[in-house]
């Protein structure tokens, strides 16, 4: 299942996310599709996928002692598009 993960931490550890994200380690069952920083502010944008809940605390505990992580689960647009056209007709 794919998700969207967004990571906020305080400018004072600005330096300590910059320094654990350059050595991050693979954490087994999480796939990461991609990663944005945010320059605007304090935020790091992260898709990926995840084998189950285990996988997916795993992934975001590694980084809960620097910030607060937000999860989202996602759906490609065209394939929501479909279940929800294909749930519109159920009702």
């Amino acid at each position: 299942m794919l998700f969207m993960g967004i990571f906020s931490y305080s400018p004072e550890d600005r330096n300590l996310v910059i320094e654990r994200g350059m050595d991050a380690v693979k954490v087994p069952g999480v796939d990461v599709k991609g990663e944005w920083f945010d320059i605007s502010g304090h935020r790091v944008f992260r898709l990926f996928e995840a084998d189950d809940e285990v996988h997916l605390a795993a992934s975001a505990y590694g980084w809960s002692d620097l910030g607060m992580a937000e999860i989202i689960p996602v759906m490609d647009t065209e394939k929501a598009l479909k279940l929800l056209k294909r749930l519109s007709k159920k009702s």
